[in-house]
């Protein structure tokens, strides 16, 4: 064709105000000249070497284009100049199926806008679209052999032409709307996805798309047909109710763990939680047994991602420790889990606590006391977590048999040396021959029970001494060794058996004892007695043998030899300064229905320790920006089948964002759509399923925030054609700053969609007298028996609620941030995980300038 024209690089100059708008370097390795033109289509298909089918049709969409009119209504779309624009830039020569292979400056690109290692590794299928085209495409072999296709549409157009063609354009056609004509014709990259009768896809097929051109135009073409009995979502990671979780305080159970608390992550540091979700489960709950710990397992949905190390050799410990975080359906029994160790070390002399003092009718009064944090009072916190108790309120005891006056000695010493201001005397017991020396301190009694603990089942060892110097925690093993530990040494017919064990009833201690001694350099496994007779607690102990064993004897001041049954000690654990490495030593799985699960997200690391092992939490989509956004949605939902399709897009503020989503639905099928609007000048976006046939059911999920120069117009529709479907509309907005939000919605009823059944509803927040909130729906019912309801309304913040969060030590940038938050919060933790962390964290940055 002479008169197309050339493809052409060109530079760019990177925009500013917006966080992921950074521009790299432009890369084209073609490019088409500015504005719509009949030439630029016709070298646009021939340089992706289409069939002659499809460049007919994209020159029939690009006259319905240029016939049909700019909408009337939504938002002002004047200022958009279609010859101003880039309609094809081609970043690279070929789609990429290992993500090495990726240019190093596109990895860098979606590397900054936050797509991490880990989701690049739990994604059952990822692919990656710069500019016009798609860069990365690739999916886990396993649903590739179960005839799961997922591929950038353009490669879709050419190994499955038939299948493409029978679906492509069929609901969402060029003379829909003039946009769904403009992508028609200009279409390039987006996602093509398969998913054959009867198949489940239970992690997720998501792609991320850039536009890093300026004045580009980005039009990808997305189509998914879930055939019959098929299942297709996006999904996040959780653990069942009683997970124990590593905090700054103690170890605790998963369903208690609030946002603000601290906890420990992989890289070993404490960080705040800012996210809890506790959602439904149905599907493969898997329970993964180590050899660390025999009194826990975990139990985890299938996805959910754990940092491990693949065994390289069946008999025998590896040699090389590489890291990688792997869903929990693909680790095997010998791979081995992490359990990370603290690395925080803050040294102190003393340690003040605050305790209620008094009696009488004069009450309680707060003291302040200060404890030496020296190694002697660890050595004496040692005897009492072991031998210690606390008598009526005002007495510390610390007991022992009469012949262990070495310790009763020590102790005495202690007392003296630390606090020399407290009298105690020495109580002998001749029925059990023990000997206790008694403190009469009400005071020392009190800070002895705030700080560690009064029964034996409650014992635990502050955040301050877990975190202090490991030769001042030396001496604290020592001690509890003396008063709560042993020494078993027997020859059995297998050979010698020898091993130390630290024993208590407080299950919280027995794992702080462990974590202690990880700092220390020894690796301690955990074992529970359960069977100690009537009225009597189990029994926890943290045992330590092999070659571990000669650490923790020079530690206890025992012997140990460094041969054992004339051999050199071995063990099957693993340690460096940051973890230690613990087999798996069972993993199985089961099917759950409706099962309460619960996850949370951690600032910064985005991970956690549940049952004393690494795992992440979920992940967070990456988005786009810079220029007009113009894509089409075209999901067919065949009999039974269930499609979720959740997008959270955040724009640059002068994006115009006008996308047309639409699903068909069959009999009993579900189509889920979950769509958040943050950015962009404009947005006009309504998702839409249209219910076939008899079951057939849609949800539609619309967020929208919208801030100074900007307009959301967002909602959804559903249109009843078949009896007995059923639908939900529920649109949640907040404008601010000047900014507009606008729900538009449509429910269509058809003459036989008898027994139909829709709710909508429409809520709106308007922060300032400047913002404004409007509500379009629509309601077209024919049929003479359905139940149709619709609520709306329209609130303002409140003086009154601004005062209070103020008054409690909020800036006011912060109280509105929470009342937000807590507005959305009943759609957000409906969200999956890795969504509902992003949307918070994106609604707390839009907040910030939204005072003034």
């Amino acid at each position: 064709m002479p008169n197309s024209p050339q493809f052409k690089s060109a530079s760019f100059s990177p925009s500013a105000g917006y966080a992921a708008g950074f521009a790299m370097p432009e890369r084209a390795h073609a490019k088409s000249p500015k504005g719509l033109t009949r030439e630029v289509i016709e070298s646009l298909s021939t340089q992706k070497q289409e069939p002659a089918w499809m460049l007919a049709a994209r020159l029939n969409a690009f006259e319905i284009f240029k016939q049909k009119p700019l909408p009337a209504w939504g938002g002002d779309l004047s200022k958009i100049d279609f010859d101003d624009l880039y309609y094809y830039v081609r970043p690279d020569e070929r789609v990429h199926q290992n993500w090495n292979d990726v240019p190093a400056d596109i990895k860098e690109t979606f590397d900054r806008l936050g797509v991490p290692e880990a989701e690049k590794q739990f994604l059952a299928g990822s692919g990656a679209q710069y500019d016009s085209e798609a860069v990365y495409h690739n999916i886990q072999k396993h649903l590739t052999d179960k005839g799961v296709i997922f591929l950038d549409t353009d490669t879709a157009l050419k190994k499955y032409p038939e299948l493409f063609k029978e679906y492509f354009g069929t609901v969402v056609p060029p003379a829909d709307n003039k946009f769904s004509a403009l992508n028609s014709a200009v279409w390039s990259g987006g996602s093509f996805i398969y998913i054959p009768k009867c198949v489940r896809v239970e992690l997720p097929l998501q792609a991320y798309f850039r536009i890093n051109t300026e004045r580009m135009g980005q039009f990808e073409r997305t189509l998914i047909i879930a055939d019959e009995g098929s299942y297709v979502h996006y999904v996040e990671g959780c653990f069942i109710k009683g997970t124990r979780v590593v905090t700054q305080k103690k170890y605790v159970p998963i369903e208690d763990i609030k946002i603000g608390d601290k906890v420990l992550t992989h890289k070993g540091r404490f960080k705040k939680v800012y996210h809890i979700q506790k959602r439904p489960y149905t599907g493969d709950l898997y329970s993964v047994e180590i050899y660390g710990d025999a009194t826990q397992k975990m139990q985890a949905t299938a996805e959910h991602p754990f940092l491990t190390v693949r065994r390289t050799h069946k008999n025998e410990r590896n040699t090389h420790w590489k890291k990688e975080w792997k869903p929990c359906n693909q680790l095997t029994k010998g791979d081995y889990l992490l359990i990370p160790i603290n690395q925080t070390v803050k040294t102190s002399n003393q340690h003040k606590i605050t305790i209620p003092l008094g009696r009488g009718r004069h009450g309680f009064k707060n003291f302040v006391i200060t404890l030496p944090s020296t190694l002697s009072f660890f050595r004496l916190v040692g005897y009492y977590l072991a031998e210690g108790s606390v008598s009526s309120g005002h007495y510390l005891n610390f007991s022992f048999h009469e012949n262990e006056r070495e310790y009763i000695n020590e102790i005495k010493k202690l007392l003296n040396e630390i606090f020399p201001e407290y009298r105690y005397r020495e109580v002998h017991y001749r029925a059990n021959h023990s000997t206790s020396i008694v403190v009469n301190s009400t005071a020392l009694a009190r800070v002895f029970v705030a700080s560690f603990g009064k029964n034996a089942f409650e014992r635990h060892i502050p955040i301050w001494m877990l975190e202090e110097q490991p030769s001042k925690q030396r001496g604290l093993i020592h001690t509890f060794f003396n008063g709560d530990g042993n020494y078993y040494c027997q020859q059995t017919k297998y050979g010698r058996k020898e091993i130390f064990r630290l024993s208590t009833v407080s299950p919280n201690m027995v794992r702080q004892l462990r974590d202690i001694l990880l700092r220390l350099g020894i690796v301690g496994a955990i074992n529970c007695q359960k069977d100690r007779g009537e009225n009597r607690r189990p029994m926890y102990n943290v045992c330590i043998g092999g070659e571990q064993a000669q650490n923790f004897g020079m530690l206890v001041e025992q012997k140990i030899k460094s041969k054992l049954n004339k051999k050199k000690r071995a063990t099957m654990f693993y340690l460096d300064t940051n973890f230690a490495y613990v087999p798996i030593k069972k993993i199985s799985h089961k099917k759950t229905v409706n099962k309460t699960v619960y996850n949370f997200s951690v600032r910064d690391d985005e991970s956690y320790i549940a049952n004393n092992v690494a795992v992440h939490n979920c992940t967070a989509p990456a988005y786009t920006t810079n220029s007009l956004h113009s894509a089409v949605v075209e999901i067919v939902v065949k009999r039974g089948a269930r499609v979720r399709y959740t997008t959270i897009q955040n724009w640059s503020k002068n994006v115009y964002n006008l996308v047309t989503k639409r699903a068909y639905v069959y009999a009993d099928g579900l189509m889920e759509w979950v769509d958040g609007n943050l950015g962009s000048a404009l947005t006009m976006k309504y998702p839409s399923a249209v219910l076939l046939e008899r079951g057939a059911r849609g949800t539609v999920l619309s967020l929208a925030m919208a801030g100074k120069n900007q307009h959301q117009d967002a909602g959804g529709k559903v249109i009843h054609v078949a009896p007995y479907t059923s639908s939900m509309i529920i649109s949640k907005s907040v404008s601010y700053g000047g900014g507009r939000a606008s729900y538009r919605g449509l429910v269509k009823v058809a003459p036989k969609a008898e027994h139909a059944r829709c709710f909508v509803s429409c809520d709106a927040l308007i922060l300032d007298a400047a913002s404004r909130a409007d509500t379009y729906p629509t309601m077209d019912i024919r049929a003479r028996e359905c139940n149709i309801s619709h609520e709306a309304s329209v609130s303002k913040i409140g003086e009154e609620q601004l005062f209070y969060l103020q008054s409690r030590g909020l800036d006011e940038t912060q109280a509105r941030s929470l009342i937000v938050n807590g507005f959305l919060e009943p759609i957000v933790k409906e969200l999956p995980m890795e969504y509902a962390v992003e949307l918070n964290r994106l609604i707390q940055l839009e907040m910030q300038g939204a005072v003034g």
